[in-house]
């Protein structure tokens, strides 16, 4: 069995650690861009992209040696058959995105090729939050990524999970990429946690550049996660893919419906586990999760046409 598979764990570089989805005192959020960049800085992230709606954030002057700014802004517009906003994150613009935000009569496909573009990298932002179904994210073209995860969607409303979402597209012909993201708001209300810090992507680049990082994230050179570490995947001679780990509890190899398979731990944790494919797939994507529920995410890995 032939895969292909753009391996960032083969790729030279380094692993820098970001989160791509971001909002401040600029638009919605409740802290300002100082404050924002202090947190995620001391939390050991190595990137950070303030995409706050409506406008690209003057980051100026925040950078510090070893943390990067990537400009980005997000945008909600058109209507799904729900009735409600395609979010889309333009992640690396420069300048404001020249659209009106909230505009429900404009079609986003405009807005994934504008993004395209000018250069920027444009994300599906929380398909679940959103309301979006399967045909709203097919009647779209030429986004770069889905976040499969969203902290803050999931901490307040218990819908920042969007994998069956991005498994129905890829079954259906699209490739994106998969993106695990906070989007930081920072409502404050009891009980809800602080939802900075809790997912990321993780990079492999030759070094921590906005033109590196926005490479490497434009070849898929990356991984996602809110814990375990993806340590390593190879892909044999036969198609067999072999991941290696931090410790977790289950690794799963998530396929075309009804096929792709599961394995568990049992007197000790998983850090390894290999998967030879079933006759049927299209596509294989790693999916593992460790004993505090946190998981980390690939890219689709597919079989060769």
């Amino acid at each position: 069995m032939k895969r292909h598979f753009v391996n960032p764990f083969k790729a030279p570089g380094n692993w820098y650690k970001g989160n791509v989805h971001a909002h401040t005192t600029m638009s919605d959020g409740t802290r300002t861009p100082e404050t924002l960049v202090d947190i995620y800085r001391e939390a050991g992230y190595d990137f950070l992209s303030v995409t706050d709606h409506s406008v690209v954030a003057d980051t100026g002057g925040l950078e510090s040696p070893g943390f990067l700014l990537v400009p980005g802004e997000e945008i909600c517009v058109g209507r799904s058959h729900a009735g409600t906003l395609y979010h889309i994150v333009a992640l690396g613009v420069e300048e404001t995105l020249p659209f009106t935000d909230f505009d429900r009569e404009l079609d986003p496909q405009r807005v994934v090729d504008h993004i395209n573009e000018v250069g920027g990298i444009p994300i599906l932002a929380h398909p679940y939050w959103s309301g979006l179904n399967h045909r709203d994210m097919m009647a779209l073209e030429r986004y770069h990524g889905v976040e499969i995860y969203n902290t803050s969607c999931e901490y307040e409303r218990n819908t920042g999970v969007s994998a069956s979402h991005i498994d129905g597209v890829i079954v259906a012909g699209r490739r994106p990429w998969i993106y695990a993201t906070d989007d930081h708001h920072g409502a404050d209300r009891p009980n809800l946690p602080l939802d900075a810090c809790g997912a990321w992507i993780s990079v492999k680049s030759k070094d921590l550049t906005v033109e590196s990082i926005m490479e490497s994230i434009r070849r898929g050179l990356f991984y996602s996660s809110t814990g375990p570490e993806i340590k390593s995947i190879g892909i044999d001679g036969d198609g067999v893919i072999g991941v290696e780990c931090s410790p977790v509890k289950t690794i799963s190899f998530i396929s075309t419906p009804s096929l792709g398979m599961k394995f568990y731990a049992e007197d000790t944790p998983l850090t390894h586990a290999s998967y030879p494919g079933r006759s049927g797939e299209t596509y294989v994507r790693v999916e593992i999760t460790d004993y505090d529920g946190r998981t980390a995410w690939s890219n689709p890995i597919y079989n060769a046409v």
